[in-house]
């Protein structure tokens, strides 16, 4: 997790200063200088009914485009959405197929062709994302994509993600765009994650490049700048030149600390809060990045509620 130390510092006193200032604010229901821990708040029934409302919200996506991707299936030959998933992976899975035809073209060009290739390949990976991190046809065959429009470029990538067990979404290009205006001003912040019978577990989160990770104030306050991320969103921006980009979400699965239902209710509270949710949300999170004598925790537990 790239939690740099400047980011550690700040958040450290950004916490405290939001701690000290809002203590007898919260003194009935959070313990000031202890705002990792899972937060007793009354009543509990309405946290979890915020949970449902918000989940409700998710859309389903293999719902909105049943109709296309049963097209999509007879297309291919199959009957089932199923059956054009699997048909789909398998097609992934084997490798790519030698070009045929009558023209021939030299070894010099091919070797030229792929050094251009890759070279803008590199270029373009090491603009978008931090190193070491998987580009886009490391993750899937990015032909698959190319001469398709935004809306099947989104239908593609739904249907690539619907079998595995993560977070993903198609963002349309001009939603990330004010997502990343928010973002560079307002790199850090504090979502807060109901747990049943519980209360509330405040998650850290931070902007890094076209990433964002979400690791636990306990996790953050014990290990700070080498902190590891519970949960990491990766926006991948190879197709926002047609209007689409790509987010696809990464668990920390040797701890398995956090599910996937979770992992996308921090991902919903996090747009919620810096583009979708409105004034009162994103003034919590400029308070949180600028003003933390401003920043009550109360608030924000109750904005969270609000869809």
């Amino acid at each position: 997790m790239a939690l740099t130390r400047w980011a550690a510092g700040q958040t450290i006193r950004r916490l405290k200063q939001a701690a000290e200032w809002g203590g007898q604010r919260l003194a009935s229901h959070v313990t000031p200088l202890s705002p990792h821990r899972l937060v007793p708040i009354s009543p509990a029934a309405a946290i979890q009914a915020g949970h449902r409302k918000l989940m409700s919200h998710v859309p389903d996506y293999e719902a909105k485009y049943q109709q296309k991707l049963l097209e999509r299936a007879r297309q291919e030959g199959v009957e089932t959405v199923e059956e054009l998933k699997q048909k789909i992976l398998e097609r992934q899975q084997q490798p790519a197929a030698k070009p045929s035809g009558s023209k021939t073209t030299s070894s010099a060009q091919i070797k030229s062709t792929k050094s251009t290739t890759n070279r803008q390949q590199k270029q373009r990976v090491s603009q978008n994302l931090p190193p070491g991190v998987k580009s886009l046809d490391q993750v899937m065959k990015v032909e698959l994509l190319e001469n398709k429009t935004a809306e099947e470029i989104g239908e593609i990538w739904t249907t690539y993600h619907a079998t595995k067990d993560t977070v993903s979404a198609a963002i349309p290009a001009e939603t990330y765009q004010r997502l990343l205006q928010v973002a560079r001003k307002n790199p850090l912040f504090v979502l807060p994650l109901p747990r049943e019978g519980q209360g509330v577990e405040f998650y850290f989160m931070q902007f890094d490049f076209h990433q964002v990770h979400f690791t636990s104030l306990l996790e953050y306050k014990t290990n700070q700048a080498q902190a590891r991320p519970y949960l990491t969103l990766t926006h991948y921006t190879d197709f926002m030149d047609r209007g689409i980009v790509l987010m696809r979400g990464e668990l920390d699965s040797e701890r398995n600390l956090l599910d996937v239902p979770n992992a996308q209710y921090l991902a919903l509270q996090m747009q919620q809060f810096y583009i979708t949710g409105g004034d009162e949300k994103r003034r919590l999170v400029e308070a949180f990045n600028h003003h933390p004598d401003q920043f009550d925790y109360r608030q924000l537990i109750d904005a969270a509620q609000k869809i």
